[in-house]
């Protein structure tokens, strides 16, 4: 009988809206950043960002290499990866800052790595993911994560 009880309980609270505190039902707001189109007009055939570097082989004449192409929408790229006779693909979604999205690729720290990033509005390089060889293996890993949110003011 207690279940019957905390189950009309849990129906009654689902069901009622949740008030702020004048009495008023909250509502959910998706803001969406409207100066840049979501999906592009025109999608580059070619790589907006590369980086290659030759592997230490006396037989062959093989590369580490990254490139980023951009997909149909505008903040999600496709990261293209070989190393070797190995190649693999992976996502790159950038957050909308309201600018049109630039992508990077610089050196890494370590030998035969490197760093996908972006330009945010100053101009400034934000690391994303890190792309490396670590003992013959091509390794990915996120860096850092970005979010844009923006609140609605009561007044």
């Amino acid at each position: 009988m207690k279940y019957c009880y905390l189950f009309v309980l849990v129906i009654l609270f689902a069901c009622k809206g949740q008030n702020d505190a004048d009495g008023t039902e909250a509502q959910s707001i998706k803001v969406i950043n409207d100066t840049i189109a979501l999906e592009r007009r025109e999608v580059e055939t070619g790589p907006v960002a590369s980086f290659s570097e030759k592997v230490k082989d006396p037989l062959n004449d093989w590369r580490f290499s990254v490139e980023v192409y951009e997909t149909r929408s505008t903040f999600d790229y496709l990261v293209k990866l070989k190393y070797k006779e190995l190649e693999a693909e992976d996502k790159l979604k950038i957050p909308n800052f309201g600018i049109e999205p630039k992508v990077e690729i610089r050196k890494g720290k370590e030998e035969q790595s490197c760093i996908i990033g972006f330009l945010d509005k100053k101009g400034e390089f934000k690391e994303y993911k890190l792309v490396k060889i670590e003992n013959g293996q091509l390794k990915i890993s996120t860096i850092r994560h970005y979010a844009r949110t923006r609140y609605k003011v009561k007044k």
